[in-house]
């Protein structure tokens, strides 16, 4: 890594993006910007050091209490923090050329996901906001709205609000932790691009095509699903239906991610060589069997890592 940002460096970062989280909270149009507003804090923390990082927090926390004391409590766990972690993984990744280089995102996932949890209690017990309590409302009244016109394209039983609303919260966990891994990818691969044309350091092979999961993937894939299957048959007071639904989703989703970089990795490999047999084959078997053949591909390269970019092996 080169040379740590001094503070005279990073206030700049800082200034720019106060005046882009301002924009966002007055013109609701922006608010989609709100996606990308953790790049910047994840850039300071990989070019820079603790006592800056914790500076540039607490002077955009400070400003944003001054204008709306909950959007600042907001952005600060939502953001600003993931943000952080995210960039000082980045700085471990960049340092320790034979570490993961996408661990910033795993560890970035759980990091976006305890965000949420802890906004909720934040917003309950201090500001008497149920955030949980105003999205499944929100959603009941969008099933309302579009009642009349779903029924008569679909069936009377699966259009109750009841249910659902209950299908919604018991996928809460999955939500979460899809909108988690998203995040975390968005902000690194943009981190990374960005620190490519700042020139900060040669990370040309940090690409989604190279994307893959942590090592260990299809042994707790296996062992949570055994687990579940024995809370199943035992009095257990766990919602063990739920539970397994919420892993099915997500370790289903986690497998079409990587299974998606492996067919980009060999994709751009054919084309350079010249439309193959390969490739013909490929697209017959994913036009096929559509999405389950990406999430099977993902699977088989967890174990067998077809590209050769893993540094430890699945089993």
């Amino acid at each position: 890594m080169n040379k740590d940002l001094r503070l005279s460096r990073v206030l700049p970062i800082v200034l720019l993006t106060i005046i882009l989280i301002v924009a966002c909270l007055y013109v609701p149009v922006l608010s989609i910007m709100l996606v990308i507003i953790p790049i910047p804090f994840a850039i300071i923390a990989t070019l820079s050091n603790i006592k800056n990082n914790i500076i540039s927090l607490v002077i955009t926390f400070i400003v944003l209490v001054f204008i709306k004391p909950t959007y600042a409590v907001d952005i600060l766990i939502n953001s600003m923090i993931p943000g952080m972690i995210i960039g000082i993984m980045t700085k471990k990744v960049l340092t320790n050329g034979q570490s993961n280089k996408y661990e910033p995102i795993f560890f970035g996932s759980i990091v976006f996901i305890l965000s949420v949890i802890v906004h909720y209690f934040v917003s309950k017990y201090i500001f008497s906001v149920d955030i949980l309590g105003e999205l499944i409302k929100a959603f009941n009244q969008s099933v309302e709205s579009q009642k009349d016109i779903l029924q008569n394209i679909g069936n009377n039983e699966l259009l109750d609000t009841k249910t659902l609303s209950d299908t919604f919260r018991n996928i809460i966990p999955s939500i979460l932790f899809f909108r988690g891994i998203i995040l975390s990818i968005i902000v690194y691969l943009v981190e990374i691009f960005a620190l490519k044309k700042m020139k900060y350091e040669y990370i040309s092979e940090i690409k989604f095509r190279n994307f893959y999961l942590p090592g260990n993937a299809i042994l707790i894939s296996f062992m949570m699903y055994l687990l579940m299957m024995v809370l199943s048959y035992t009095k257990t007071p766990l919602y063990t239906d739920a539970i397994f639904l919420n892993l099915q989703m997500v370790f289903n989703f986690m497998f079409i991610l990587q299974g998606i970089s492996v067919c980009i990795y060999f994709i751009k490999k054919w084309l350079k060589q010249g439309l193959n047999l390969k490739m013909v084959i490929v697209a017959f078997c994913v036009g096929i069997f559509g999405v389950m053949s990406i999430s099977f591909i993902g699977m088989v390269d967890s174990i067998l890592d077809f590209r050769e970019v893993r540094i430890c092996k699945s089993v």
